[in-house]
């Protein structure tokens, strides 16, 4: 595979991604960066591999017509559930548009975040695991990144769908997953 072209997920939609090349960035603990579509359930994966269990997971999903997400979590899982998330809902995650999901550790708080137009963020306490893991999938250490968000204006205006793969959509999730455990998260009121 060419780790140099830029893949865009299904759910994303730019017309020209200019010079962004899959990368990221450390300060301290954390990683910010952006990756193409092939290398986001590897990072995924080499995260959950990193970090001490039970580790958790977590959706973002978006209310129609509205700025505003519902979280979901399914906490205290072994790596082994966490990787059965990935491997059954991988495809249909890395390649949605709206929502935005991610992994942590109960046991230590680290956490990695996929967000909109293929941007990411991780606090890990030992980056160095991680950062070899994202290089080793072709991601470049740099000081300074550019994003998708760096390409659009006017005449390159980008788009997020929600997408549909094999009958199922991220919206599915929370519902497959309830009877593991999955939740809805409400914010305590004052």
């Amino acid at each position: 595979m060419d780790n140099t072209q830029f893949v865009l997920c299904q759910g994303v939609s730019l017309a020209d991604t200019g010079d962004v090349v899959s990368a990221f960035t450390v300060k301290g603990e954390n990683i910010e960066g952006v990756l193409s579509a092939p290398l986001v359930i590897p990072a995924a994966k080499a995260f959950i591999k990193a970090v001490k269990e039970p580790v958790f997971f977590f959706i973002e999903l978006p209310h129609e017509n509205s700025e505003s997400y519902d979280t979901y979590y399914l906490d205290n899982c072994t790596k082994k559930v966490a990787g059965a998330i990935i491997d059954c809902y991988g495809e249909v995650l890395a390649n949605d548009g709206v929502s935005r999901f991610g992994f942590g550790s109960n046991a230590t708080e680290e956490e990695i975040y996929f967000r909109d137009y293929q941007e990411f963020s991780a606090y890990v306490k030992s980056p160095q695991t991680l950062t070899q893991s994202l290089e080793q999938l072709g991601a470049q250490k740099k000081e300074k990144i550019k994003t998708l968000w760096d390409m659009m204006n006017d005449e390159n205006p980008g788009c997020l769908t929600a997408v549909e793969l094999d009958g199922e959509t991220v919206f599915d999730i929370p519902d497959a997953l309830k009877e593991a455990g999955m939740y809805k998260f409400k914010e305590e009121s004052i």
